[in-house]
C-alpha cells in the first residue's frame, strides 16, 4: 500500500469514528434531555440516571464555560 492509499484509509478512518462518537454523543444528549423532561414532570430518576444527568450536565457546563474563555479571549 502506498503512501497516498494509507493517508485515504486513515482519512476514512478518522471519518468513521468521528461519525460514530457524533452519533453517541447525540444520543447521550437525547438521554439527558429525556431525563430532565422526566425531572419536570416530577418523575424520580434512580441513582445511575440521577449520577448521569449529573456528569453529564457538568460536562455541558465546563464546555460552555471553554467556549465562553476562547470568545473573551479571542476578543481582546
Amino acid at each position: 500500500m502506498n503512501k497516498e492509499q494509507e493517508d485515504l484509509l486513515m482519512k476514512e478512518q478518522e471519518d468513521y469514528n468521528y461519525q460514530c462518537f457524533d452519533s453517541m454523543m447525540n444520543s447521550l444528549f437525547d438521554l439527558a434531555n429525556e431525563l430532565h423532561d422526566r425531572l419536570e414532570e416530577d418523575e424520580e430518576l434512580t441513582d445511575a440516571e440521577a449520577v448521569f444527568l449529573r456528569s453529564f450536565d457538568l460536562y455541558v457546563d465546563s464546555c460552555c464555560e471553554l467556549d465562553d474563555l476562547e470568545e473573551t479571549t479571542e476578543n481582546v
